[in-house]
């Protein structure tokens, strides 16, 4: 229902921009849709939760869980020597999936983990696709708005400016929401395919739906793998934010031009309400790439144990 909504507000949108008519709305409706805004609030964790994202991280976070369990049960088994070394070990896989690290023979090593069949290809043309179709989006919202506001008066440009960049922001957010998603899957299905590789010896099968990966024995050559993989994931997300935020900037220049154009005394420019606005949605907009990032942080160094653990020999 709500995505019907704001199919129908956006085919609106787009007959008045076309047509030059504007539908008048009743006070009482009016009011109705400043409620629900107030109510349907966007941000990112909102969102987040609707695609479905906390329960990959919890289904993430309980792998975590099991796999430091068992890790544990095996060193324990070990001599002492043995214990150290894996718990060095360890640390350099965490360090490793701290994407703020810099990590030595990444490129490389990526080139290691060759598919069997495809490394997860649908969800990487997904990504793909939706990361370059936000950036069009974000460049038609910002392109759209100056045929806009010809003809307006002051008070009607500063109400189409306001509502524009509360669209970017909207669109920025789901958008950002979806990608982070879909890599926190992505990273879900790598932990799964390491497990499914590592079992590979035992039974001779991997898990159906589990893609099918080449990948290295030693634990730290698969940690810059998948560490590779979830930068490129990131690098989408940051694309995607900054083509935002670039489309806010250009929104206020537009505004800025069309305002100087009907307003007699530029000392008395209603300037501030609308640029407040924009920096306040630049503001979130960048503060909701950030969390995206943290998220797949977090997602990656879940994946630390079950790394480690599937590359340790049985005891």
């Amino acid at each position: 229902m709500e995505v019907l909504e704001r199919v129908g507000k956006e085919t609106m949108e787009l007959l008045i921009a076309e047509t030059g008519l504007e539908f008048e709305k009743s006070p009482n409706e009016v009011h109705q849709e400043d409620d629900e805004e107030q109510l349907e609030e966007v941000t990112f964790d909102r969102c987040f939760y609707i695609y479905g994202g906390p329960d990959l991280l919890e289904e993430l976070e309980a792998l975590s869980s099991h796999y430091a369990l068992l890790f544990n049960r095996r060193k324990a088994k070990l001599l002492a020597e043995q214990k150290s070394l894996y718990d060095a070990k360890l640390q350099q896989i965490q360090q490793i999936f701290s994407l703020t690290a810099d990590v030595e023979g990444n490129s490389e090593d990526s080139n290691k983990g060759k598919n069997i069949e495809t490394l997860s290809g649908d969800s990487d043309v997904e990504m793909t696709k939706l990361c370059d179709s936000s950036v069009r989006r974000a460049a038609d919202i910002a392109s759209g708005f100056t045929p806009v506001l010809g003809g307006l008066s002051a008070n009607d440009i500063i109400q189409r400016a306001t509502d524009r960049l509360d669209t970017m922001h909207s669109e920025c957010i789901h958008r950002l929401s979806e990608l982070c998603c879909s890599a926190v899957s992505q990273l879900l299905i790598l932990g799964k395919s390491v497990i499914s590789s590592a079992n590979k010896g035992k039974n001779g099968e991997t898990e159906g739906e589990t893609p099918k990966i080449d990948w290295p024995e030693e634990a730290v050559s698969k940690a810059k793998i998948i560490r590779h993989k979830a930068q490129s994931m990131s690098g989408n997300m940051e694309t995607v934010s900054n083509s935002f935020i670039t489309g806010t900037s250009e929104i206020v220049e537009a505004y800025l031009t069309a305002i100087l154009s009907v307003s007699s005394d530029k000392q008395e420019l209603p300037q501030s309400t609308v640029q407040e606005k924009a920096n306040d949605i630049t503001n979130h907009l960048r503060a909701g790439g950030a969390t995206a990032a943290e998220k797949i942080q977090d997602a990656l160094q879940y994946l630390a144990y079950v790394v480690l653990f599937t590359s340790m020999p049985t005891v």
